[in-house]
């Protein structure tokens, strides 16, 4: 089992929804969000109609992404927005705005919940991170 090292300064608390996604807490350019930890997800997303909630600009160009499924999608990358956490700046990172409407829909049908982005594997990569599932963690 990985381990946290002292290059781990945050630890992020792990909230369970009763489909089993976890979700955490984390602000993007000071806002506070609620974001799926979603290692099969290749970019870290934002909800498209979130882009002013969470102060982001989009390039003008969109283009075709897709899921786990073999439906496409529209989406837009961002300028760098910044993680913190408790007004520590965890990184500056470019997200792609997708709609989530799909997503928050199936997620209501089992949870009282609207995720606002999902922190993908670029993110989790480039800081290391560590998810401790027994004590609901993510170490970054």
């Amino acid at each position: 089992m990985l381990t946290p090292d002292i290059n781990h300064k945050i630890s992020l608390k792990l909230y369970s929804l009763e489909s089993k996604h976890l979700y955490c807490k984390i602000e993007l350019n000071n806002v506070t969000g609620f974001f799926l930890i979603d290692s099969g997800a290749s970019k870290s997303c934002i909800d498209l109609e979130k882009k002013d909630k969470f102060k982001l600009k989009k390039f003008k160009k969109s283009y075709s992404a897709s899921g786990a499924g073999n439906e496409k999608f529209d989406a837009y990358k961002t300028k760098k927005g910044e993680f913190s956490y408790n007004k520590k700046v965890i990184d500056k990172l470019n997200f792609l705005l997708i709609d989530m409407g799909p997503i928050n829909t199936a997620l209501n049908k089992i949870d009282n919940i609207n995720i606002d982005g999902i922190i993908g594997v670029d993110f989790l990569l480039r800081n290391n991170a560590v998810l401790n599932f027994e004590k609901m963690k993510l170490y970054i």
